[in-house]
């Protein structure tokens, strides 16, 4: 069986998985069921009862829970087995981009690659630039893996990713998290209403 090293990170609902098995190269990539057929290796994680969200790096994979109520020690042996048994995954196909980076995109993609995406990949993160606002010097992120959801990650975002990305961007004034695509339930206020209801009596969720 393939050898498996499961590792804490500072998300108590995300485990850094690594393994003697062959992850495909380039960045790293996200998946939750809304990706079903994507990747082979992310669809078998997200079979487990209690996976919600992976994402696939070259050296690792970070696995995210639906919550404390389901126990890592649970997981674990459904993990091991799904990365030892899955084929590999494939290598990803990079399109054109819609539209070339800009000189400010460009350098603070530099600054990420350089200085904050090894430090988020050693806790099983990674960040993504969504976009810049040149209008009042706004870089908006996406934190994934670990990072999504994380306690600390608000702190990760204005210590760390803020602070490096103005430090050598200075025309960059703040940098601001951005939240994925708003779901139907978000959308439709009798949905959200439920769902603090909910959240708040710890009641089962409707649909």
């Amino acid at each position: 069986m393939t050898g498996i090293e499961f590792e804490a990170t500072p998300n108590p609902d995300a485990l850094r998985v690594r393994a003697d098995r062959a992850f495909p190269p380039g960045p790293p990539r996200q998946f939750d069921r809304t990706t079903a057929g994507a990747d082979p290796l992310a669809d078998a994680l997200l079979a487990i009862h209690g996976v919600v969200r992976v994402m696939i790096a070259e050296q690792f994979v970070t696995v995210v829970r639906d919550g404390p109520h389901t126990a890592w020690d649970t997981l674990r042996p459904d993990i091991a087995f799904a990365i030892a048994d899955a084929p590999d995954s494939p290598a990803p196909q990079r399109g054109e981009p819609a539209a070339p980076l800009g000189e400010i995109e460009q350098q603070i993609e530099d600054v990420l690659d350089r200085w904050v995406r090894p430090m988020l990949a050693a806790d099983g993160g990674d960040a993504l630039l969504v976009r810049f606002d040149s209008a009042d010097g706004t870089a908006w992120v996406r934190m994934e893996g670990a990072c999504g959801g994380c306690p600390s990650g608000s702190i990760t975002l204005k210590r760390g990713i803020e602070q490096s990305i103005r430090r050598w961007v200075p025309e960059v004034t703040r940098v601001l998290e951005a939240t994925p695509r708003a779901r139907d339930e978000s959308v439709d206020p009798k949905a959200r209403f439920r769902a603090w209801i909910a959240d708040k009596w710890g009641l089962p969720r409707a649909g």
